[in-house]
């Protein structure tokens, strides 16, 4: 049978099963005509009882769903009840399918109980239902994300095929309701689901069969979206796939009450049909009622299209104004006029759960939501008087309708209809990008040969004109001024400032001896910097950054109290107001602006998304800026009155082809666009090493490969296990695999941030810090994933980078105090409410940061920074006299050999090797510029191992002119 014959019987199996049996025959007669093979396949289908056609339509979690919610019949006709399948041990069955069987397994190797689902022996000679399998594995396990279950597991074993998921224990989002949740927990709850679709809407997958049924709420108030089996993967490059994953037209897909107007009329359906499920379900926990659905499926359609349903609080007078118009955007017709993503329904329900916190009339009434209503009374409905409709079978006509009653609208600045053009190509990384005021040439920085400079060139051209060439210093962050005759720009060239030159890189002086990401008023007599760097979102973190302005003519200074942190400063058009960044204990980045004169600084974002590098639009209607809000940074805007700095509006993205942007600059009419595309994907290293030649030795292997973005390695103490921290959108988390490179597993997988991590030296447990509690902490984890614990209980800002004494007995860590890192020692034998963490003596009014312990126990590694945050000094602070020895002013990531004298550390150069006792330093070897991060050393000292980084940074303009 070839994949189209089986997608058309899957397809009509699966709407016939949302029929009476007594409409079915008739239902086939139409729809088959004269294809009686077709007929009889579906038919022998549903007699033989199957409640899914479609593999794909019940994951391995929504079997189990459905047997909790009663819906499901356990009709297995193989019990593999205490057999072993591969590692895992048949418990007991969960529920059955069409085409596959559930069990609750254990798995032998790993101690965790899972889904195990089963394809029989029987199916596996039908290669459909092999690839349906295959295909569900894929779509379910590309969506690494806290509130979607997780897929351990896919394999074969005996004959059999099977995917181990994740076990979740809990209650259908249907039976939660049935528990009378307080309208904050609905609302969590939602919101939580937003966040999954999020992750899965960025990575290019639509799960179109959003409904109760297919989310679980754990005892904890975890939520888990299950069954991604009718997910449509929105981009894909397989051919093998596109038989599976599409729908045909004319054929309708999802539960019918929960259906968006496009998948009911059968148009282009895109991400945004999730949305509208989300709408009805929440519409359905808030009121009781599905607001669409009716006594049989032509009509639940017909009500999709045509029918306003009430705000809920017709139906519940506790709900709010404020909820009804959530109610009524997600559940707009016209998908241009409704929600374009889910990070937006989010955002918003946060916004109310927030208010309800904070209202003392909510906190009293605890707003209990009413008990689900049954039957058509209790379906209050305004009618539209559409009732020639009910006699309207086929899809596409009630779509004409549906097109013919929907007005369309476009408001704003519609950038996606403008033109994306590369800007620059090179092999290195460009940054900092700015835009002539004309926009018919542009400023960057670019890294050549190790050293980082400045870069002018025309539009359309390809060929940099180098404006910093005569200095060997560094030089970054170039701003034009308003009338384009000068560039401000920092400068490491001693001593180290913003510095001025004219637009041909002549005439260059110091304009002051601090600061970084100069931005001009709209006179060009003034300069706003912040007096600490940041390249990345995620290299910002405290202590604070604080902004500054220059008079441009006397290089006199005045600070600019923002109340706490500030970083990238943007000045308004008008002179008005300065917009920035800022990161506060235990929160993302968010935007603010402060009035350019001194004043209180007003927020313009305030959600856990992760908001930084804002620049106003030349017009002062819009602040531009990147955010993970949409899955992944992209570009985003939010209209803000430039004299108040209040927000007007919720944030909108702006389309571009990156999935990483950075470094927003305009041309003076606001026509042209330019930022930073960045891609890249980092890997783990070995290379040999002979500690007692102290050369390497062989060659650079790999141990990864592939795009993943790994961080801070750790090999094991045993040898046999790497440890690393894995970075994803909106998600870090603690990963172990062999020393191989195969066998991944998370120890955690959630969304909280986890950083830094390192194994204790018997190798049972793993130190990192993690903002799970509010604010960044000490935390422990054991090996397997266990036993998770927090170490630290800080009233301070916060508690970074644990590091295990040789014994496991003790731990250093770094505090933050104010401006301050101070390293604080611990005796892990003592409760939190027992200690007193003995303080390192190290300089005061700098920070430091803990690096490795010797193996004799008697030292310990550290870096101190200066204000700006670059390093001034890698050094030895010895336990026995209490003291910091200096050895080196530059380098990361620094890490003992065994012979405790001599010790590792990287910079933008290459690897290096210093001597404590000599303070000699040789060079070990000298990658490209900033491809070597992190390298560190094998507990036998054999061998090396490091973080490639490969790194592809363009700059990119949207032009509106085109």
């Amino acid at each position: 049978m070839n994949p189209d014959r089986w997608k058309q019987i899957d397809e009509l199996f699966d709407a016939a099963l949302d029929l009476p049996e007594t409409a079915r025959a008739a239902f086939l007669d139409e729809r088959c005509g004269d294809d009686a093979d077709l007929k009889r396949e579906v038919l022998s289908l549903l007699a033989a009882g199957a409640e899914s056609a479609d593999f794909l339509d019940e994951s391995a979690m929504g079997v189990v769903a459905k047997n909790l919610a009663g819906e499901q019949r356990l009709t297995g006709e193989t019990d593999f009840r205490g057999r072993r399948i591969g590692t895992y041990r048949i418990e007991k069955m969960l529920g059955a399918g069409g085409m596959g069987e559930v069990y609750l397994a254990t798995d032998e190797k790993l101690k965790r109980r899972v889904a195990l689902k089963i394809l029989p022996a029987e199916y596996t000679s039908n290669d459909e239902r092999v690839k349906r399998f295959q295909l569900e594995a894929r779509a379910i396990s590309a969506l690494n994300h806290p509130n979607i279950v997780t897929v351990y597991d896919v394999g074969d074993a005996d004959g059999l095929n099977f995917i181990a998921t994740e076990y979740v224990e809990g209650l259908t989002l249907r039976d939660f309701a049935e528990t009378k949740p307080r309208l904050k927990d609905v609302l969590g709850a939602i919101a939580q689901v937003c966040d999954a679709l999020a992750a899965a809407h960025g990575a290019g997958i639509i799960h179109r069969d959003i409904k109760p049924e297919n989310i679980m709420v754990r005892p904890d108030g975890y939520v888990k979206i299950l069954d991604f089996g009718l997910a449509k993967l929105t981009d894909i490059d397989l051919n093998t796939l596109k038989n599976f994953s599409g729908t045909a037209k004319g054929i309708i897909i999802g539960t019918p009450a929960y259906m968006s107007p496009e998948q009911v009329a059968d148009d282009n359906v895109d991400h945004r049909t999730d949305l509208w499920s989300v709408g009805v379900v929440l519409y359905e926990l808030l009121t009781g009622v599905n607001p669409y659905k009716k006594e049989n499926r032509q009509a639940t359609f017909q009500a999709i299209l045509a029918e306003a349903p009430p705000p809920p609080s017709a139906f519940n007078p506790e709900i709010t104004p404020e909820l009804d118009a959530v109610l009524a955007k997600a559940l707009e017709k016209d998908a241009d006029l409704s929600y374009q993503n889910a990070a937006d329904i989010r955002a918003d329900l946060k916004r109310i759960r927030r208010e309800i916190d904070s209202s003392p009339s909510w906190s009293r009434s605890g707003r209990v939501l009413p008990q689900r209503r049954e039957g058509a009374k209790a379906r209050r409905w305004i009618g539209v008087g559409f009732l020639g409709l009910a006699v309207l079978v086929l899809a596409g006509s009630l779509f004409l309708l549906y097109k013919l009653t929907v007005k369309k609208s476009v408001s704003g600045t519609d950038w996606s209809k403008a033109k994306n053009v590369q800007l620059t190509d090179s092999l290195a990384v460009e940054s900092y990008p700015s835009l002539a005021p004309d926009g018919q040439s542009l400023l960057f920085s670019m890294v050549q040969e190790g050293n980082e400079d400045i870069f002018w060139q025309r539009i359309g051209g390809k060929n940099p004109v180098n404006l910093t060439a005569n200095s060997k210093a560094g030089d970054s962050m170039p701003a034009f001024s308003p009338d384009g005759r000068l560039i401000a720009f920092r400068s490491e060239r001693s001593p180290g400032g913003i510095y001025l030159m004219e637009a041909t890189g002549e005439n260059v002086r110091r304009l002051a001896d601090t600061g970084f990401h100069p931005t001009w008023s709209p006179d060009g007599k003034r300069i706003a910097v912040s007096d600490r760097p940041s390249i990345h979102h995620t290299l910002h973190t405290l202590p604070n950054s604080s902004l500054s302005v220059i008079d441009v003519e006397t290089g006199a200074r005045q600070p600019l109290d923002t109340r706490g942190d500030a970083i990238m400063p943007s000045w308004s058009p008008h002179g008005n107001r300065i917009a920035y960044w800022f990161v506060r204990e235990g929160r993302p980045g968010e935007i603010a602006t402060v009035p350019a004169g001194g004043g209180e600084p007003v927020a313009v974002t305030d959600d856990d998304f992760s908001d930084w590098n804002p620049v106003w639009s030349p017009d002062g209607r819009f602040l531009y800026f990147a955010s993970d809000r949409g899955g992944s940074m992209s570009l985003w805007r939010i209209a803000v009155d430039e004299e108040t700095g209040r927000a007007l509006g919720e944030p909108e993205s702006v389309a571009t082809p990156a999935k990483y942007c950075r470094h927003i600059t305009f041309s003076r009419d606001g026509s042209r666009l330019g930022y930073i595309r960045y891609e890249s994907k980092s890997n783990l290293q070995t290379v040999g090493f002979d500690p007692q030649t102290e050369k390497l030795a062989g060659e650079i292997d790999w141990v990864t490969r592939g795009n993943h973005e790994i961080t801070n390695p750790h090999l094991a103490p045993d040898g046999e296990h790497y440890l690393i921290r894995s970075v994803k959108p909106a998600q870090e988390d603690l990963v172990v695999f062999d020393k191989t490179g195969e066998n991944w597993r998370n120890l955690t997988n959630d969304r909280f941030l986890e950083r830094i991590p390192s194994w204790s030296h018997d190798g049972r447990r793993i130190v990192f810090h993690s903002d799970r509690s509010g604010k960044y902490q000490i935390w422990t984890i054991d090996a397997d994933g266990a036993n998770l614990r927090q170490i630290t209980f800080s009233e301070k800002t916060g508690a970074f980078v644990g590091v295990f004494s040789p014994d496991d007995t003790k731990l250093v860590f770094s505090e933050i105090d104010g401006k301050n890192y101070r390293p604080f020692l611990l005796d892990l034998a003592k409760p939190w409410a027992e200690q007193m963490p003995q303080p390192l003596n190290v300089e005061e009014n700098s920070y430091a940061w803990v690096g490795g312990w010797s193996a004799d126990g008697q030292k310990l590694l550290l870096l101190t920074f200066k204000a700006d945050g670059s390093v001034a000094s890698l050094g030895v602070y010895d336990f026995r006299t209490n003291a910091f020895e200096k050895m080196t002013d530059h380098g990361s990531s620094p890490v003992w050999l065994a012979d405790n004298r001599h010790f590792l550390f990287t910079d933008t150069n290459g690897v290096f090797l210093c001597d404590t006792e000599t303070k000699k330093i040789a060079e070990l070897f000298k990658p490209p510029a900033y491809e070597i991060q992190g390298t560190n050393i094998s507990p036998d000292n054999k061998f090396l191992y490091f973080r490639y980084l490969q790194v592809d940074a363009d700059v990119w303009l949207i032009d509106s002119t085109q």
